[in-house]
């Protein structure tokens, strides 16, 4: 994965879902090849830019209905807790390593929320 400045993305919109649904579905194959060092530098990018796209797109989140709210919210908040995961297994290359479990787990919960977040808000 190449070096992402977050300046050169909108934080929020397609351009920014595109971005953070293509770093999460680099991350199972950098996983698969136990480079552990790049693993933890690409999962710690991916973190710091959806933890800044859901802080941007917070005030969008806060007008859907409150229910509505409440469940793309938790699931940015499992996407955050899973990546924080995936870095400190990187971090700490324990054997056995889950990274590449963990690594397909983050793919997957990314597509869901940027899914989500589209259909939520093309909805209104």
């Amino acid at each position: 994965m190449e070096p992402w400045d977050p300046a050169l993305y909108a934080a929020r919109g397609p351009a920014a879902h595109s971005k953070i649904l293509e770093m999460a579905r680099e991350l199972p194959a950098v996983a698969n090849k136990g480079d552990h060092a790049r693993l933890s530098r690409d999962a710690s990018a991916l973190l710091e830019t959806f933890v800044r796209h859901a802080e941007e797109e917070r005030p969008i989140v806060l007008r859907l209905p409150t229910l509505t709210a409440r469940l793309v919210q938790k699931g940015q908040q499992r996407v955050v807790d899973r990546l924080v995961s995936l870095v400190l297994q990187a971090d700490l290359a324990d054997e056995p390593c889950r990274c590449p479990e963990l690594a397909d787990e983050v793919a997957s919960l990314v597509e869901v929320q940027i899914v989500s977040e589209e259909w939520d808000q093309s909805d209104r």
